[in-house]
């Protein structure tokens, strides 16, 4: 071997060991140290004496070379016929229900793995990881309360009415334990003929055991101090014929429930014509109070008017005869008055007035008779004028006389 050939091998050999020590250093490091995610807990098996550590904090914890096993704190559990729903494989659970008929259950749940250290601790010692808690204790616990809850409802039940049940049911078995059970049988009437049949159903015994039942045994997930929730079934496979029959027992039922419906429609169209009459006829009858009433308010208010007037008319004839009264008593006092003043003026003057008055009168008159004679008389007594005058002389001196009366 040449110089340069050996210098050569002297680098790959220093470069090896290099490579080595750096990769030693690297395991070194990472045996010593490890880090905690906020989603995990942490087991670590002391590599002396084998204890168990449980670090459930996260950040990064003392190694010392021991031994770790990490698991999740919170995972989801699948157990569906879905493809794009855990594994790619049907991992749907089969019930049988009490009517007869099968169903494949597919759903997920939630479960949580205890955070007290001793309950981690039988945990990990138990199943040893999380890929054999979520098959050996998960798988088992859900397909025991699934396939138990089966026989507690018929497969329509479990298709309609009862579907919350069932969910219910299978929570509380997985987080409590399977319900011990009891055969009963009733009396019920089937809700598409109407005729009454025996019916044989398991139901759950009641008892001193969680929720009030008794129990086969206690819940795994109990035990170990983990949690679950979050039950969900998003699909129930029924056999075809099963398929069929509830098919056909929900249209029937449909059918029943639409024909009570439409009888009761009937009735209440029945009762709403009716009360409708009624309505109608009170609505007419008090139409015609609205019109009774009108007429009399108005005749009222007529009688009202013609009370209002002739009491008018009757207080203004009374003002009018008080008027005629008044003017009447004026009239006769007026009278008085002018014949007292009368008396009084005759008594005073010897009534030479009234005898003026008078004697003018019976003047005028006898001037009228004269005047109308013929100024010179068929027959004359006297001579000249003088008859005449002595005459007139004559009358002028009765007049005096009279007058002086």
């Amino acid at each position: 071997m040449s110089r340069d050939e050996s210098s050569n091998v002297g680098l790959y050999i220093r470069l090896a060991l290099g490579v080595a020590a750096l990769f030693f250093g690297i395991w070194i490091i990472s045996s010593m140290v490890t880090t905690v995610g906020a989603d995990e807990i942490v087991v670590k098996q002391n590599l002396v004496n084998g204890n168990l550590q449980i670090w459930s904090s996260p950040g990064v914890h003392w190694q010392n070379f021991g031994t770790i096993t990490r698991y999740k704190k919170s995972a989801q559990y699948w157990f569906s016929a879905k493809t794009d729903e855990g594994k790619t494989a049907d991992e749907s659970i089969v019930v049988r229900f009490n009517d007869g008929g099968h169903g494949k259950i597919s759903g997920s749940l939630r479960y949580m793995l205890p955070l007290d250290p001793q309950k981690m601790i039988a945990l990990h010692s138990t199943y040893g990881s999380m890929a054999a808690i979520n098959h050996e204790l998960i798988r088992q616990v859900v397909n025991k309360s699934v396939f138990m809850t089966g026989p507690l409802m018929s497969s329509r039940e479990s298709y309609a009415e009862r579907r919350n049940d069932l969910i219910t049911y299978i929570t509380d078995q997985i987080v409590n334990g399977v319900y011990r059970t009891e055969h009963k049988q009733t009396e019920t009437v089937d809700p598409i003929t109407g005729q009454k049949k025996t019916v044989d159903y398991v139901q759950p015994k009641i008892g001193t055991g969680p929720n009030g039942i008794e129990r086969e045994e206690e819940s795994p997930i109990q035990k170990f101090g983990m949690g679950a929730n979050n039950v969900t079934i998003n699909g129930i496979e029924y056999d075809t014929q099963i398929e069929e029959q509830i098919k056909k027992q929900q249209e029937a039922l449909m059918a029943v429930q639409q024909a009570i419906v439409n009888a009761r429609k009937a009735e209440q169209d029945a009762l709403t014509v009716e009360q409708q009459g009624k309505a109608d006829a009170a609505k007419a009858k008090w139409a015609q109070e609205v019109v009774r009433a009108t007429e009399m308010t108005t005749a009222q208010k007529e009688k009202d008017v013609a009370l209002l007037q002739a009491n008018k008319d009757k207080e203004v004839a009374a003002l009018e005869l008080e008027t005629a009264k008044l003017a009447a008593q004026t009239k006769k006092t007026e009278s008085e008055a002018e014949a007292n003043a009368r008396e009084r003026l005759a008594k005073s003057d010897g009534n030479i007035r009234l005898r003026l008055e008078t004697l003018s009168t019976i003047h005028k008159a006898w001037s009228d008779a004269y005047s109308k004679q013929r100024p010179t008389p068929d027959v004359q007594v006297g001579s000249g004028g003088e008859g005449r005058t002595a005459f007139m002389d004559l009358l002028t001196a009765r007049l005096a006389k009279e007058v002086e009366k």
